[in-house]
């Protein structure tokens, strides 16, 4: 139902004024022997939902507006007095409904968000990730890094459970700064964290595996206390399938691989024959960093 909450302010102005008008024609046209009440309805409902509350009683005036110019005051019972305690409840219903269909619209975001976002980094969780990549219609190259922070238990245990959620924090924010919009970053750890990005080629693949490694250690230098990040990226060639488990397996191997072998960057492509044999440990030098231990 992610639908729901991902649907353009524009089209929901386009859908309220396409279907009002048309609505109010045929009202007109049918005259007073059909009641066109429920559609109005229905108007004003995805108003409420799609566009806000404000925009939502505006159409509602314009739904009543509408009814009142097709089929004048034969809705209501004879009398003055009627007609306005008639035409008041149905405001108030109306109202109460915009109310109702706004709290709900905004229960649902709330909790979309949760679903998909880490609460503490305000990034992509692991299902969000996961159903985001899979869902790339892109069939190019991508970039796979699986992203850990070297000496970050030894934060928690200095200087406390506080300072290093403020640790995430900076580190996810300054990542996500880093790269685009379309790209997917997500935390799936304590310290670890995903990235998929679409490159251009292989060759782009390494280069930006590269400068996003180094920009990361280089930010996390800055921070008061020696940390420092391993990442294992797997590039993965053009194919039909989507991302699998086993890609984001294989990429998580290469980044204990570089940890291990205190290089800091590992980088291996899925068009590799003998992934154990193309496998690239690129050297500390290399990527702009210095080897960083656990």
């Amino acid at each position: 139902m992610g639908w729901a909450a991902a649907i353009p302010a524009r089209h929901a102005w386009t859908a309220v004024l396409i279907s009002l008008p048309a609505i109010a024609l045929v009202d007109a046209g049918t005259g007073p022997q059909i009641w066109f009440g429920p559609l109005y309805l229905l108007v004003i409902c995805l108003a409420a939902w799609g566009l806000g509350r404000s925009a939502a009683i505006a159409i509602g005036f314009a739904c009543a507006a509408a009814s009142l110019a097709a089929n004048g005051a034969a809705f209501y019972p004879a009398g003055a007095v009627a007609i306005e305690w008639n035409m008041l409840m149905r405001v108030v219903a109306v109202m109460l409904i915009i109310v109702l269909v706004g709290s709900v619209r905004h229960s649902y975001d709330r909790e979309w968000q949760r679903a998909r976002f880490d609460p503490l980094t305000g990034i992509l969780n692991r299902q969000a990730f996961y159903e985001s990549a899979r869902a790339q219609d892109d069939h190019g190259w991508n970039m796979l890094a699986y992203v850990d922070l070297d000496g970050f238990k030894k934060v928690n245990d200095q200087h406390g459970h506080a300072t290093g959620d403020e640790t995430l924090k900076t580190f996810a924010a300054t990542v996500s700064a880093m790269v685009r919009e379309q790209d997917l970053f997500a935390r799936v750890g304590g310290d670890e964290f995903l990235l998929f990005i679409p490159v251009g080629s292989e060759t782009e693949g390494y280069r930006l595996a590269r400068q996003l490694h180094q920009r990361m250690d280089a930010a996390l230098g800055r921070l008061p206390y020696p940390i420092g990040c391993s990442m294992g990226v797997l590039l993965l060639g053009p194919r039909e399938a989507s991302l699998t488990d086993a890609d984001v397996q294989r990429a998580d191997q290469l980044m204990y691989e570089a940890k291990r072998d205190g290089t800091s960057l590992r980088i291996s492509t899925t068009l590799d024959p003998d992934p154990a044999e193309h496998d690239a440990a690129v050297p500390a030098e290399a990527a702009g960093t210095m080897p960083v231990s656990a």
